[in-house]
């Protein structure tokens, strides 16, 4: 019988776990103060077409596909980020701002 056997480790964080909440949390409210403003949004924007989150390409170089992959997945972890900050609606919508 081991400890992890009766439980004795259920209740144990790991620091690193609590480390992660903690520096996502502290993204989410970068985004909150981002999303507050239209050229905050307009650099999240940015982020998104520069990622390439929203389009598609079958290249036949496998180190371009790996390259865009890896550009994916920064974008898509961005976009949950936006998602959770309740901007993601602000970020999708183009805006006509005249003065902001």
């Amino acid at each position: 019988m081991s400890a992890s056997d009766i439980g004795y480790f259920d209740d144990y964080e790991s620091p690193d776990i609590k480390q992660d909440e903690n520096q996502r949390s502290m993204l989410v409210n970068a985004i909150q103060l981002m999303g507050k403003e239209y050229v905050g949004r307009e650099f999240l924007r940015w982020l998104m077409e520069k990622t390439k989150v929203f389009e598609q390409e079958f290249p036949k170089d496998l180190t371009l596909v790996a390259w865009n992959a890896g550009l994916r997945t920064v974008g898509l972890e961005i976009l949950s980020l936006c998602s959770e900050a309740n901007v993601l609606q602000h970020i999708l919508t183009k805006e006509v701002v005249e003065n902001e």
